[in-house]
C-alpha cells in the first residue's frame, strides 16, 4: 500500500486536506477543532518525513539522513501533545481538554528532554527496539523506511508515546468509543506489520501508513456523532 516515496507523499498531502476540513468545523469549540486538526497535521509530517527519507535511507549521520533523523526524534516525542488534547475532545467531561493539554505538555517536553541527554542512560539495561541507546537514522527496511532513534530512557519514551496514543483516552469520562478506536489502532499499527512481514520494530512502526486513512479520519467532523460521549453532544463547551 504506501511502499514508496509516492504514496507517503500522497497519504501527507490527504492528511494536510483532512486537517483543513477539520479545522474549518465552525460547529465546534476553536480549541477543539484546533486539537483534532493538529493531530492530523501531526500524522501528516510523518509521511512527508518518509517522502524525503526514500533517497537519503541509510546514509546515517549525513546530511538530509540525519536531519529527518532528528526530525523525527522530535515528531515523536512531541505526539503525546499530538494526540492526547485530541482524544480528550470526544469526553463528556469539560475539563479534559484542559487536562490532557497539560499532560500532554509534560510528557512531550520530558520525551524532548530526554532526546538531549546521553543516550547511554537507559532503565533497567533492556536493549532498545527503536529508540534508545543507539545512533539515530533513516534506514531502508525490508519493505518501507524505517526508524533508529537516539534518545536517553527509550523504554519511557517508546511506552510513553504509545501510552498517548492507546491508553490515554480511557482516562475521561464517557471516552471508551474512540479511546477503545485508536487502543486498537495502536496496536495494528506497532505489532501487526512485525506479525505479518517480519520486519522490526522501527520499520513496524513507520507502517504507519497502513492505517495512517482510518486513523486520521477519525478526528474529522464526519465521524464525531460516533466518538463523541452523548451528554459533550448537548452542549460543546470545554473549560
Amino acid at each position: 500500500m504506501c511502499f514508496s516515496a509516492d504514496m507517503s507523499l500522497g497519504l501527507g498531502l490527504a492528511g494536510l486536506a483532512a486537517s483543513s476540513v477539520t479545522l474549518l468545523d465552525k460547529s465546534e469549540p476553536l480549541w477543539v477543532r484546533v486539537a483534532r486538526s493538529y493531530a492530523i497535521f501531526h500524522f501528516s509530517l510523518m509521511e512527508f518525513i518518509q517522502y524525503f527519507a526514500y533517497p537519503a535511507a541509510d546514509q546515517c549521520g549525513y546530511g538530509m539522513n540525519q536531519f529527518l533523523s532528528e526530525l523525527s526524534t522530535y515528531h515523536i516525542s512531541l505526539q503525546a501533545l499530538a494526540i492526547m488534547p485530541a482524544l480528550a475532545t470526544y469526553s463528556s467531561d469539560k475539563t479534559a481538554l484542559k487536562k490532557a493539554t497539560g499532560t500532554g505538555v509534560i510528557l512531550s517536553s520530558s520525551f524532548l528532554i530526554f532526546s538531549f541527554l546521553p543516550k547511554e542512560w537507559q532503565l533497567l539495561e533492556i536493549a532498545p527496539n527503536f529508540i534508545g541507546n543507539m545512533v539515530s537514522c533513516l534506514f531502508m527496511g525490508k519493505y518501507h523506511i524505517g526508524y533508529h532513534i537516539a534518545s536517553a530512557y527509550g523504554l519511557l519514551v517508546t511506552h510513553g508515546s504509545l501510552f498517548a496514543l492507546a491508553v490515554s483516552g480511557f482516562v475521561w469520562k464517557d471516552n471508551w468509543r474512540i479511546a477503545s478506536y485508536h487502543f486498537g489502532m495502536a496496536i495494528m499499527t506497532l505489532f501487526m506489520p512485525q506479525w505479518v512481514f517480519g520486519v522490526s520494530t522501527g520499520e513496524a512502526a513507520a507502517m504507519y501508513c497502513f492505517y495512517s486513512i482510518p486513523i486520521t479520519v477519525s478526528f474529522m467532523p464526519q465521524f464525531k456523532k460516533f466518538f463523541t460521549a452523548p451528554d459533550a453532544m448537548e452542549q460543546r463547551e470545554y473549560a
